[in-house]
């Protein structure tokens, strides 16, 4: 279950592929909060984002019934993705952070590459006042294979459905977007513990 909802978590950032000249994303930086219904509990979520999302960092509070509240931050910066969890009696600077590489960004490509990915481009529909792309995708997760279908604004997930076996199902909508706030570098600063 925790497996489910880290990926999960890193899929809410978007599917991003960050390149050295240009990021992910259509605007500059931002900050958005949304909220997740799964199976396990309630899930909150507080992104920011800058340089057109080469920096990123995702904070997700996990309010799990009889097992208190499980924390995942996810850090992106220099093409690397890094990720820790915790469970709120624990020090979440002592938490280990993995480092790895993001995903594909599906926004970015063309019909073809959609189709080599087994991407498909559902048409669009609007969140916030935003009309968003809606693509939908499979992506295999040990031994289960989950449908993820995603709305998303000059590259930004705005929505997210997540369908898995055994009704493993998540729901995240954005709740806040704020577009463009000034964001302190210090934001994006890597753990002591991954220094």
């Amino acid at each position: 279950m925790k497996k489910i909802l880290l990926a999960v978590a890193v899929l809410l950032l978007g599917t991003v592929a960050l390149c050295a000249q240009e990021g992910p994303y259509g605007i500059k930086s931002g900050h958005l909060k949304s909220e997740n219904q799964t199976r396990g509990g309630l899930q909150y979520n507080e992104v920011w984002f800058d340089d057109y999302g080469l920096l990123q960092k995702q904070h997700n509070q996990i309010m799990m019934e009889g097992m208190g509240n499980y924390h995942t931050e996810v850090l992106i910066r220099e093409g690397k993705v890094y990720t820790r969890a915790w469970f709120d009696e624990a020090r979440p600077d002592d938490a280990k952070m993995t480092e790895g590489i993001p995903d594909l960004a599906f926004q970015k490509m063309s019909e073809e590459e959609l189709k080599s990915h087994k991407v498909e481009r559902l048409g669009t529909g609007e969140v916030l006042g935003k009309t968003c792309t809606i693509y939908a995708y499979k992506q295999k997760s040990l031994l289960r294979t989950v449908n993820i279908k995603v709305w998303l604004w000059e590259g930004i997930t705005l929505k997210m459905e997540t369908r898995g076996p055994l009704g493993a199902n998540n729901d995240m909508i954005v709740t806040e977007f704020v577009e463009n706030p000034r964001i302190p570098a210090s934001t994006f600063d890597l753990p002591a513990v991954v220094k």
